[in-house]
C-alpha cells in the first residue's frame, strides 16, 4: 500500500501534466488561428472593411504568421514532459520573434523591392527568422522522436507470486487480479 504523501505527489503529477496539456492546446489554436488570419488578411480583401491600406494588412499578416508558427511549435512541446525541448524551442521562439521584431521594423521601407534606397534588410530578417523556426523545429523533433508513454499501465496491476522461494511480477488487468490468483492457488495445489 502507498504511502499518503506518495498518493497526494501522483495526484498533483497528474494535474500538472492535465495544466500543461491543456497550455499547449491553447497554443495550438492560438497559433492556428493566428495562421489562417495571417493567411486571410494576406489573400483576400478583408483588410479593406477595416480601413487599412495593403502594406499595413501584409504587415501585420507577416507578423500574425511570423509568431502563429512558433507558437504551433510551442504548442507541441510543452504538451509533452520534456523540459528540455521546452528550452530549446523557447529559445529558438525567441530568435524567430527577434526576426519578426525586425520585420517590424524593415517592412516595407527596408524590404526587397523598396524604392526609398534604404539597405535592404530582407536576407537578415528572413535568415534570423528562419534560423529560430529551424532550431525550434529541430527541437520538436527530437522531444517527438525520442517521446516514451511512461509506464502508467492505466487500469493494469502488477502481481507479485511467491510460489516455493521464487517470486514472479505479473502484470495483469485490474478485472483480471482475482482469476489469476485463484489460477495461482490452483497450481500451487496441483504440486
Amino acid at each position: 500500500m502507498e504511502s499518503i504523501a506518495d498518493a497526494y505527489s501522483k495526484r498533483e503529477q497528474s494535474e500538472g501534466n492535465t495544466r500543461r496539456l491543456l497550455l499547449g492546446v491553447l497554443f495550438l489554436v492560438a497559433g492556428t488561428v493566428g495562421l489562417l488570419s495571417a493567411i486571410a488578411m494576406a489573400t483576400t480583401s478583408v483588410f479593406e472593411s477595416f480601413g487599412w491600406s495593403v502594406f499595413e494588412a501584409r504587415k501585420l499578416a507577416g507578423v500574425l504568421a511570423g509568431v502563429a508558427i512558433p507558437a504551433l511549435l510551442l504548442g507541441v512541446v510543452i504538451a509533452l514532459p520534456t523540459e528540455g525541448a521546452l528550452r530549446g524551442v523557447l529559445g529558438g521562439s525567441m530568435l524567430a520573434f527577434v526576426g519578426v521584431a525586425l520585420f517590424q521594423f524593415a517592412y516595407p521601407y527596408w524590404w526587397n523591392g523598396a524604392t526609398t534606397g534604404n539597405p535592404d534588410l530582407t536576407l537578415a530578417v528572413v535568415g534570423l527568422y528562419f534560423l529560430g523556426t529551424i532550431i525550434a523545429f529541430a527541437y520538436v523533433f527530437v522531444a517527438v522522436a525520442t517521446f516514451k508513454t511512461r509506464n502508467r499501465p492505466g487500469d493494469m496491476v502488477t502481481v507479485e507470486i511467491t510460489t516455493e522461494g521464487e517470486t514472479r511480477t505479473v502484470e495483469v488487468h485490474r478485472s483480471e487480479v482475482a482469476r489469476t490468483i485463484s489460477q495461482t492457488n490452483r497450481s500451487q495445489s496441483d504440486d
